[in-house]
């Protein structure tokens, strides 16, 4: 054995027991270190996936090394000494703490014995991990701990005792397991299909006892199930558990890819249906070898998770699987295996794992007893037989039909040569796609669902390594098992927001398809969308319609809605509004028909986001709470995403109590499903900050938009759009006087430069923020460089007024008032009467807005002030006349606090100019009146207004603001 070989395994207990972020900081130091310890370790990790999830002994390739070492009890077996450890040596309650067995999750797990002199015991001591000590963390700790102690069956795990560590976390101690993982168990002793059966329902026991005492598992797998010395099954690590008493549970979405059910995934409150299809993905497991392709949903998108129907027969799998597999459960051939599963126990595992939780068996009890009716050869429920069916299972039990197998041994000779080759091509798939699934969960899926840390999404150096051990896969011979890695990867980069490389690897996958019209299909939908989030709007319409037109039609309903979808956006994005509308709604149509709620509520999200940007608000809010209506109970976070949209529907109308009351539900409620730090937590965070700042909550704007940056920090750093979001919410302080105004204007050309290397010149968030560097520029107060900061707004607002005009897009109201201020400020030849074009322009368009909206004020309050300007006065004060009555109705709008301030100090100077110094004088004190009650005595807004109510009384005059 090489001496890189020899360090290898001395890191492989300690590396196979790590997240996947703790595995990739280690491979990455190896790597600089130590490269051929790297490239050896790489191969032993590589095959401990394939050997210990997929099985697939004949068909991956082993490392270059003697033997694997074998894990037991989740953790190592006797004879291995753990890594160094602080906790090992020392003593907690009466027990010394031997080695350390495992660290994963949110607990390290020791061996430790009695050393108090009263008697001699082994248990096994879980600890909370050191470096991962969070509230959440301990919280579901104590709660694994509480359940333990409330939990006294043979099947689990007994705790003996616990307590507090000095630094003040709790610990406990449980029955020490001796034995192996309940699928390497079987494997070892090529159990057959009814001892893997009986395991299964020893399973059941288990949990049918938590359940009635209300103990719900919710992380149901192989990992968590281990098989002792005498055949006893136990269930370990219940620190997901919930609770099913109404209302004393919150939903999870820490998940175990493939074993958790998809409710749970979108956000569902727990339910015994939950661990009712871990245990059907079980049964495949244990039963074929073979999981069904089930892909993270934070690596997909919600259409690739509704499919009409829920996963393939057991059977199918097994006839595809490999002649390992089917030796291993007793069985010569993979037809002889299927045909073993088909019927009873396929019904049996395909009603486990319905997709909808209602057509499950509706308890474990239930599934428990078709369980033992197959071992009984009694007829199953899940079969639904007739009378037919319930005679067969009474001639089975009696063996008197056993001659009739003898007829489907007839195959003709000819044809046997190209059946096994077929045989084993299907085989080297399905084992290709097996270890690509357990390298996307054992490196990406406790980063990116886990909710019980503070772990950051998916890192671009975990993504990295990531694609390394896809591509170190035997995949020559699949390309289109490499093609779809490398669609997840693209996906996951698209999240980090590196969509160079999402693109580059989406274009690698459509090529590698080949011959595989759905495969091709997929591959341009992942493309076209990855292609439409950078503006390259042609190239993703030409990747739509090549998907759309692949030969015989694209069959697969949400791979079909996927490129319509993306069709759709790419209309859209290229200027024509109607089109994309009409192919938006035929993928609205193919949802109805298909019955897919969730996929329903996408696409109206999406109109009903549409809609809002041409000023459509009531379609809009419909659209919106229709999809919220669909969603609710099946998924949650898809109602949620219409919550987002309609939160900021209400904030462009300005109905902030309104849209304050919908964002601060949906930030409750994500916080409740996803935990404190989870990056659409932020997202919500930044949403409530923006509404609180334009209704003038200007400290709990501030502290939300500081939550929103730690999250935005934590999963994605300062380069990325999420954190350009940031510095535009939290510029908002400055304008309304909070900080000051030089530091807004800082810190939106921050936000500028790195959303404009992000998105295209006609991307929505580009034209917000440049609209909002031209606002700063305008009211900066550097008379050095004022022309210049008037000319860099023009021409802002006019690359913000051409990509409407190119977009076929309605402008919004401030669109029109920004370039008409900076035009009247700068005060050239045609300026004003190009800025009162634009604001009797905005006088029909703001028709479509709400009478209290802001901008409705502000545009007749600047019309005023070009009358004031020009020198008709009347024109202007009956303007501003009729405008405060109705301001004062409609104060919970920021905005409308400073205008009706400008309005009063505009009749004030109109007053004055007409002789009337009482009148004026009055006016200026309501303004300051006014601005201290609204904003208080020391706001800047109220300083200036202050100073110009006693420049009026010291010198007789005063100057208008801005």
């Amino acid at each position: 054995m090489s001496p890189a070989l020899t360090r290898a395994l001395a890191l492989f207990d300690d590396c196979v027991a790590m997240s996947p972020a703790e595995r990739s900081v280690l491979l990455a130091e190896l790597a600089h270190q130590d490269p051929d310890t790297h490239r050896a370790l790489l191969s032993l990790l590589a095959s401990d996936d394939a050997l210990q999830r997929a099985g697939e002994h004949d068909l991956l390739p082993r490392a270059d090394f003697d033997a694997l070492p074998g894990r037991s009890f989740a953790m190592t077996a006797d004879g291995g000494d753990g890594p160094a450890d602080a906790r090992v040596g020392s003593r907690l309650g009466p027990w010394r703490i031997k080695r350390m067995l495992s660290s994963g999750g949110m607990g390290t797990v020791y061996e430790a014995w009695r050393d108090d002199g009263q008697y001699q015991q082994r248990v096994a001591l879980k600890c909370i991990r050191t470096e991962l000590t969070s509230p959440r963390l301990v919280e579901g700790f104590r709660r694994e701990r509480e359940t333990l102690a409330a939990l006294d069956h043979p099947g689990i795990a007994t705790l003996f005792d616990g307590g507090i560590e000095p630094d003040g976390q709790p610990w406990f101690a449980m029955r020490y397991v001796q034995g192996e993982q309940l699928d390497t168990w079987c494997d070892t002793r090529k159990a057959g299909l009814r001892q893997r059966v009986e395991l299964l329902v020893q399973v059941c026991d288990a949990l049918v006892y938590a359940h009635q005492r209300q103990v719900l598992h919710q992380d149901i797998k192989p990992s968590n199930l281990m098989v002792n010395d005498t055949g006893q099954v136990q269930v370990l690590d219940f620190g997901l558990t919930a609770s099913l008493v109404a209302g004393e549970s919150q939903p999870r979405l820490a998940a175990s890819d493939g074993y958790t059910a998809p409710e749970a995934l979108a956000g569902a409150m727990p339910a015994v249906t939950m661990d009712v299809w871990s245990l059907g993905m079980l049964a495949y497991r244990l039963l074929s070898g073979v999981l069904p392709r089930v892909s993270s949903p934070l690596l997909s998108t919600v259409l690739e998770r509704e499919q009409g129907d829920g996963p393939p027969y057991m059977s199918n799998l097994a006839a595809r699987g490999t002649a390992t597999e089917a030796h291993l459960r007793g069985f010569d051939h993979a037809e002889t295996l299927a045909r073993a599963l088909s019927g009873d126990l396929d019904a049996i595992v395909a009603r486990s794992v319905a997709l909808a939780p209602d057509a499950r068996y509706s308890s474990v009890a239930a599934l428990r007893e078709d369980l033992l009716a197959w071992l009984h050869t009694r007829p199953v429920k899940a079969r639904n037989g007739g009378v037919l069916y319930r005679s067969a299972r009474l001639l089975a039990r009696h063996r008197l039909v056993a001659s009739l197998g003898a007829l489907t041994l007839v195959v003709l000779a000819s044809s046997l040569g190209v059946l096994f080759w077929q045989e084993r091509r299907a085989a080297r798939e399905t084992a290709s796609s097996l270890a690509l699934s357990q390298v996307f969960e054992h490196m990406l899926g406790t980063a990116t669902l886990s909710g019980l840390g503070d772990t950051p999404m998916s890192s671009r150096s975990l993504l990295q390594d990531t694609e390394r051990q896809v591509r170190s896969l035997p995949l020559d011979e699949h390309p289109v098992v490499l093609a779809r890695g490398l669609s997840m990867l693209a996906r996951n980069y698209s999240v980090l927001g590196d969509y160079q490389q999402a693109t580059r690897l989406a274009h690698e996958a459509t090529v590698l398809q080949g011959e595989d019209a759905l495969a091709q299909a997929s591959a341009q939908a992942t493309l076209a969308a990855l292609l439409n989030l950078q503006g390259k709007s042609r190239d993703a319409q030409s990747a739509a319609r090549e998907g759309l037109a692949a030969p015989g039609g694209v069959d697969d309903t949400a791979t079909r809605l996927q490129l319509l979808t993306e069709l759709a956006r790419s209309h859209w994005d290229l200027g024509d509004p109607e089109t994309a509308r009409r192919t938006l709604d035929r993928a609205l149509m193919l949802a109805e028909r298909s019955a897919l709620p969730i996929a329903q509520a996408e696409l109206l999200i999406l109109r009903g986001y549409w809609r809002t940007r041409l000023a459509q608000f009531a379609d809009a809010d419909a659209d919106l709470q229709r999809a919220i209506a669909l969603t609710l109970r099946v998924s949650p976070l898809v109602a949620n995403e219409a919550r987002h949209i309609r939160a900021q529907n209400l904030l462009l109308q300005e109905r902030i109590k309104d849209g304050t009351r919908v964002a601060s539900d949906l930030l409750a409620d994500y916080r409740r499903r996803l935990g404190d730090s989870h990056p659409l937590v932020g997202r919500a965070w930044r949403v409530v900050a923006n509404l609180q700042c334009s209704g003038g909550e200007l400290d709990a704007c501030a502290a939300s938009i500081a939550q929103a940056e730690r999250i935005v920090r934590l999963h994605y750093g300062e380069t990325h759009p999420e954190f350009a979001d940031v510095l535009r919410v939290r510029s908002l302080l400055g304008v309304f006087g909070q900080a000051r105004a030089d530091e807004g204007i800082t810190l939106v050309r921050r936000a500028e430069a790195l959303l404009t290397a992000s998105y295209p010149e006609r991307h929505e968030t580009v034209s917000r923020i440049r609209t909002m560097l031209a606002r700063r520029l305008i009211f900066q107060h550097d008379a050095a460089s004022h022309r210049a900061a008037l000319d860099e707004a023009i021409a802002l607002m006019q690359s913000v007024h051409a990509a409407h005009t190119e977009g076929h897009l309605p402008l919004q109201p401030l669109h029109r008032i920004t370039l008409a201020q900076a035009l009247t400020r700068r005060g050239g030849e045609g300026d004003q009467a190009r800025a009162q074009q634009l604001l009797e322009q905005n006088e029909h368009a703001l028709r479509a807005y709400p009478p209290a909206y802001s901008m409705t004020f502000y545009n007749r309050y600047l019309l005023a002030r070009a009358a004031y300007v020009e020198g008709d006065t009347t024109r202007a004060d009956t303007l501003l006349a009729g405008m405060v009555a109705p301001m004062r109705l409609h104060l919970d709008s920021t905005n409308n606090r400073f205008i009706l301030r400008d309005v009063l100090m505009l009749r004030a100077r109109i007053a004055l100019d007409g002789g009337d110094k009482m009148a004026a004088n009055e006016l200026l004190t309501l303004a300051v009146a006014h601005m201290e009650s609204t904003f208080g005595p020391d706001h800047v807004g109220t300083v200036r207004t202050r100073n110009a109510l006693k420049a009026m009384g010291e010198t007789g005059t005063f100057a208008l603001l801005n």
